[in-house]
């Protein structure tokens, strides 16, 4: 009984896969952590992205006041890289305010995000500009 008594001693002060443990512990925190923060740079890409080409398109009608709103939905999708063009969701419009003509853009892009998926993990991005043109 003794040979295995010691033994059994000698097995609980075994630290020999003591590391390999807790890195399996740490191991899954870290990783949704590090993948989360990526997740969310691509969703701030996305957005940094569709303002870009708001703006573009916004250019366009600074040059050409009687651009067509067809043209308009062209510059927006020409100029978005950071998804499917086709997804983007895009509204043209005039509005007059203090004397002066306004043609707005709005455009919406769903974000879908990588690490949760199964929780509906889709969200709006959208961007606005309001115009004048004479």
């Amino acid at each position: 009984m003794s040979g295995a008594a010691s033994r059994l001693r000698r097995f609980g002060r075994d630290e020999a896969g003591a590391t390999a443990v807790e890195f399996a512990i740490v191991c899954l925190p870290l990783l949704l952590v590090i993948f989360g923060i990526l997740d969310f740079g691509r969703a701030l890409n996305a957005r940094n992205d569709l303002g870009y080409a708001a703006g573009v398109a916004s250019r366009r009608v600074l040059v050409d006041p009687g651009l067509s709103d067809a043209d308009l939905e062209q510059a927006v999708r020409d100029a978005f890289s950071s998804g499917d063009p086709a997804q983007l969701q895009i509204a043209v419009g005039t509005q007059t305010g203090g004397g002066t003509n306004f043609r707005t853009l709005s455009v919406t892009y769903p974000f879908t995000f990588l690490l949760v998926p199964a929780l509906d993990g889709t969200i709006t991005l959208d961007v606005a500009r309001k115009i004048p043109v004479k």
